[in-house]
């Protein structure tokens, strides 16, 4: 690709920055070695196969580990004030 100077100055209005006459030399210089370097890492060979790694998934299943309402008469026990099984709150919405 082809990077030029016309190039440049679409791409910092797009940005929506300002680049000074004395630093757009070196700008383009650097974009275009940014630009060949991708341009590299695109055209590489991508046909070799990548063995399953070990620990290819160390996500532990998301397993219910305690029974539901175990703890439910303790947080109840502990609560300033409750109703019909639940913990009573003062209204925040009105």
């Amino acid at each position: 690709m082809n990077f030029t100077l016309d190039d440049l100055d679409n791409l910092s209005k797009l940005a929506r920055i300002s680049i000074k006459e004395e630093e757009k030399g070196k700008m383009l210089e650097d974009m275009k070695a940014i630009l060949g370097y991708v341009s590299e890492i695109n055209n590489t060979s991508s046909d070799t196969i990548k063995e399953k790694e070990k620990h290819y998934n160390i996500v532990r299943d998301d397993v219910v580990t305690n029974e539901q309402g175990l703890n439910t008469k303790a947080i109840l026990d502990n609560a300033p004030d409750t109703e019909d099984g639940y913990v009573k709150v003062a209204q925040v919405l009105k």
